[in-house]
């Protein structure tokens, strides 16, 4: 009985405890209700509705709030505030829980003066430190766009603005992705941090951002807007727009196939900046596509394919580049470029060249292990090993040193190549420079059937007022004989216009001594070549020896305009040696010494119009001039038969002809040779007269007189082509 008054007293207690608890909370909880919702009318906050509730749990609900200072505004359509219950039994009020439902905050994204308190986010004391918010948007109103960030996240309220420990947010105005922690210090001026494990950007969104809050120009890195993939590990980001910076470190990267890593940026505003980069590497086909994309891009590998006369540079492979830093100059510092320096080096990296007619070909770069450091935006480059082989054939090396803009007396390099197949040519070269003005080589060039051969040392200006200089020990040119028929495509080529515009304007000037130059069997000697090019035209004076001629020419370059004037003299140069030159087996049926002198001047267009301009005079005499075997005499000589008829002499098996002395005045005009007048004094007979000789078609015609021993004398007339 007592047992079962004692639970019915207990019973009574208990119920009195929770309705005498439930009338304090009731109490506690409206006194705290009105206390903040006074502190939040102090503020400036409307609200539209406000609703209490007790069931399950106490809480407040405030529907359509909105807070605006100046021309900044927060609209809260839901705003849900539970209590802490144990607080309201003691009357010393805490909040448990507050949760803003779909929040939209609109501030301007810059602002005039300092902005010292403007912009930050402020809520009342009494709201805890930790606080949801579900869907909601900040919306720069004066910025480049008008798009909103928006966060799904729980929050931390500090002493100003607000930590977000990130599950899912976007930021339109950066093109951010991500989850993390977003540090919302003010949104006028826009100061935050980010901090993500991962995060995915949009680059023409980034771009936007770059450019619309001052840090870089619209045409620094355009292409970049074109990436499909940008995404970052490790991500920390900062910005505040007040101060101008932007700070960004990343423990990875990855733009569409570059891959990056341990990448550290500094940003300003006018587009200053410091990069550092422990290591990315960079598809180079994609890096091709990109600048493709842009007019800067397509620019400059036109310039590249028309230097290199190309139709196209494609590369394929792998670019590896290690210790990148890059630092910009300061804004108010005109006239500098880039500072830093970087270590180049390439994976299965293959060069795709296509020739001005449509072959390709194809150049494996098998190694290259380079410094490049950048002073002022001119790059140098060290270049310790660089392998590349021909997909035909060969191989080159090379190691250098190389400033940019080129800087012939700084650079330095050794190359070899063996062999080395590109396109129509075969080069076989060895060349080093290992001072400021010597350069040695050893050059073998093919093309076809063409060969050059070049070996001496070339020597660089040493000041603005000299020259180039080239010294060769032997040059050599084999071309081959071309058919005696003309061709389309000769007479095409002849007809071609003359374009030396890339020898004018460039102020250069040199000049070049050869030992020993051959020119198929043209064994020319002591040759010295002057060159001085101007705006409008360049000049080129050349002197050297075939034998004992001295040969001396002037040639005037314009645009499209060739004007040459020629000398040649000669004293006592063998006769078959010389004709050796322009037919080796008609040399053996000569014999003799000769004396030239010559003028010559042409000028044209084309190589056509310049033959037919050629304009000139000639003197000769051959001395003790025997001409052999006249029984078999070599066709090309028949008209030396023709003479023999004329006096009725029959010459006898290995008989012989013998003048003492031949003599020779005539014109040149285009292809016909105008022979004035010709004499021979010998002891079978005597003949002088006059004729032509077409070059063209090799005619000769002569008309004249011929005495014999006996002192006859008599007509005759030559009319044949000197063809073998």
């Amino acid at each position: 009985m007592l047992h079962k008054k004692g639970i019915l007293i207990g019973g009574i207690i208990a119920a009195m405890v929770m309705v005498g608890s439930m009338v304090l909370v009731r109490v506690h909880f409206v006194d705290a209700t009105e206390k903040l919702l006074s502190e939040m009318t102090d503020m400036g906050v409307v609200m539209e509705d406000i609703e209490l509730h007790y069931s399950p749990l106490p809480s407040l609900l405030v529907k359509n709030l909105r807070v605006q200072s100046g021309m900044d505004t927060v609209s809260i359509p839901q705003l849900e505030i539970f209590p802490d219950i144990s607080s309201l039994l003691t009357g010393d009020i805490k909040l448990r829980h507050v949760i803003l439902q779909a929040p939209d905050v609109k501030a301007l994204a810059h602002r005039e003066g300092d902005g010292s308190s403007a912009g930050q986010f402020e809520l009342p004391a009494i709201f805890p430190d930790k606080i949801d918010v579900v869907s909601g948007k900040v919306q720069l109103t004066n910025s480049y766009q008008a798009e909103p960030l928006t966060v799904s996240a729980s929050m931390e309220k500090e002493s100003s603005g607000f930590v977000f420990n990130v599950r899912s947010a976007s930021i339109a105005e950066l093109g951010f992705k991500f989850s993390g922690r977003l540090d919302m210090i003010s949104t006028s001026p826009l100061k935050l941090n980010l901090q993500a494990g991962e995060c995915s950007v949009d680059p023409a969104s980034f771009l936007g951002f770059l450019t619309g809050f001052g840090y870089m120009s619209n045409s620094t890195i355009p292409e970049l807007a074109e990436a499909g993939k940008f995404q970052t590990t490790n991500l920390d980001f900062s910005v505040d727009s007040a101060a101008g910076t932007m700070d960004v470190k990343a423990g990875g990267l990855v733009l569409d196939s570059t891959s990056g890593k341990g990448l550290s940026l500094q940003m300003g505003h006018g587009g200053t900046f410091q990069l550092s980069l422990d290591e990315a590497q960079v598809d180079a086909g994609e890096l091709y596509a990109m600048a493709q994309k842009s007019e800067r891009g397509r620019n400059g590998t036109r310039s590249l394919c028309e230097s290199a006369k190309l139709k196209s540079i494609k590369p394929q492979g792998t670019l590896i580049f290690k210790g990148v830093t890059l630092v910009s100059p300061p804004s108010t510092v005109a006239n500098k470029g880039l500072s830093g320096k970087m270590t180049v080096s390439a994976k299965d990296l293959v060069l795709v060249l296509e020739s001005l007619d449509g072959k390709k070909q194809e150049l494996s770069i098998s190694e290259i292990d380079a410094d490049v450091e950048l002073k002022d935006g001119k790059p140098v480059v060290s270049v310790r090993s660089f392998n590349i082989a021909s997909a035909t054939g060969g191989s080159c090396n090379m190691q250098a040193y190389i400033p940019f803009p080129l800087d012939l007396k700084q650079a330095r390099f050794k190359a070899e190549a063996q062999d080395f197949s590109l396109f129509d040519y075969i080069i076989t070269c060895a060349a080093e420079k290992k001072n400021p003005l010597r350069t040695v080589f050893d050059t073998r060039l093919k093309l076809r059937e063409t060969r050059v051969e070049a070996s001496g040392y070339f020597n660089t200006p040493r000041n603005n007022l000299s020259g180039y200089e080239a010294q060769l020990k032997s040059l050599s040119i084999r071309v081959p004989e071309k058919e005696k028929s003309a061709s389309t495509t000769d007479v095409a080529e002849s007809k071609k216009k003359f374009d030396f515009e890339n020898l004018l304007g460039r102020g250069i000037s040199g000049k070049a001594s050869i030992h020993r130059f051959y020119y198929n069997d043209w064994p020319f000697s002591d040759v010295a070549v002057f060159v001085h090019s101007g705006t409008d035209r360049a000049l080129v004076k050349a002197s050297g020896k075939l034998f004992l001629l001295n040969l001396n020419a002037d040639v005037v370059l314009a645009k499209d305009n060739l004007a040459a004037q020629c000398n040649v003299k000669g004293r006592g140069t063998s006769l078959p040696s010389l004709i050796a030159c322009f037919a080796k087996d008609l040399s053996v049926s000569l014999r003799g010494k000769i004396y030239l002198n010559a003028n010559m001047f042409m000028q044209g267009g084309d190589a056509d119009e310049l033959v037919r301009s050629v304009r000139g005079e000639a003197s000769a005499k051959v001395d003790n001039l025997h001409i052999f075997n006249l029984a078999n005499l070599d066709p090309r000589l028949g008209f030396f038969i023709d003479l023999l008829d004329a006096v009725s002499f029959n010459p006898q098996g290995g008989q012989g002809l013998n003048f003492s002395t031949a003599r020779l005045r005539a014109a040149l005009s285009g292809k016909t040779l105008l022979i004035n007048t010709f004499n021979l004094s010998g002891r079978q007979f005597q003949a002088w007269g006059g004729g032509t000789y077409s070059l063209a078609d090799k005619h000769l015609q002569l008309e004249g007189e011929v005495r014999s021993v006996l002192g006859t004398v008599n007509s005759f007339n030559v009319d044949r082509k000197l063809e073998s």
